[in-house]
């Protein structure tokens, strides 16, 4: 019975793109990849399979159409790639595909796919990635009103009050004006009879919750925060040190990204518009 199931999953035509077959067993095949690789459960997935698979049966052929190849070498390396990243030995994927009764065609298919889509962006993308300086400028003005590119780190000590403590603001901001050094504001904490009065070692502000991160932004090494009322307490802050990323670094950071997402929107051009041009043939 199994085999006849199988063999007619060969022979049933899912969909047919320029000339080239989908069947229900290449579907079947890559769902149990697909699930046996992630969690996701086998719910539902069909559609989302064939998709995936018209998507990558077109950038081979498109790939091919131009002259771009692969070697068993290639495969071979991305196996390796997948089997490092799930910390597996060298050879460990193939048999356990084997023992799941998951076809190594299936997931070498996928692999070719990756590759020469890849090889094919390399070509016909990436020399038309630019990222000139008005776009970063710009950009970097986007992430300093965001304060993400202030990528700072503070290193913090706190004090954290009960709630239900009776909190005489005064009486502590009066003790505490004149410590210029973290260990004598923690030390000062627990005389005050805080829940916590600790270092925290070095907190990246984004990190931190926005009325902290609010209150942080505003101040210098060896300033405090007004106390301030979270869901842990109520918390007082002292600057102990402040160190800020080099900006060059930073400014590498947001071309990098500038530059990913041109390559991602143009990639799916190209991939639409090629799939525009293409015979697609879904069977029911």
């Amino acid at each position: 019975m199994y085999t006849k199931i199988c063999y007619s999953d060969i022979q049933k035509i899912a969909v047919v793109v320029n000339d080239e077959i989908i069947s229900e067993y290449d579907i079947n095949e890559r769902i149990k990849l697909i699930t046996f690789s992630s969690e996701i459960k086998n719910n539902n997935l069909r559609n989302k399979v064939l998709n995936l698979l018209i998507d990558e049966k077109i950038k081979i052929q498109e790939s091919k159409k131009i002259g771009i190849s692969i070697s068993n070498k290639d495969i071979e390396r991305g196996i390796n790639i997948i089997e490092k990243q799930n910390n597996m030995d060298k050879g460990q994927l193939k048999i356990k595909l084997k023992e799941k009764n998951i076809s190594i065609h299936t997931l070498t298919e996928q692999i070719t796919g990756e590759i020469l889509w890849q090889k094919l962006l390399s070509r016909k993308i990436l020399p038309q990635i630019a990222v000139t300086e008005n776009e970063l400028e710009e950009a970097l003005k986007i992430e300093k009103n965001n304060l993400k590119i202030i990528n700072t780190k503070f290193n913090l000590s706190q004090i954290i009050f009960e709630k239900k403590l009776k909190i005489n603001d005064k009486k502590i901001y009066k003790s505490i004006k004149n410590i210029n050094n973290c260990p004598d504001f923690e030390k000062k904490g627990k005389l005050l009879g805080a829940k916590i009065s600790t270092n925290l070692g070095d907190i990246n502000i984004n990190d931190t919750p926005k009325i902290i991160k609010n209150a942080l932004n505003k101040l210098n090494i060896g300033d405090k925060t007004n106390l301030i009322t979270t869901s842990n307490g109520i918390q007082i802050f002292m600057i102990c040190d402040i160190k800020v990323v080099d900006s060059s670094k930073q400014k590498n950071k947001v071309r990098q990204q500038i530059a990913r997402k041109k390559i991602f929107n143009l990639s799916k051009k190209y991939l639409d518009d090629i799939k525009r041009n293409s015979v697609i043939d879904i069977r029911q």
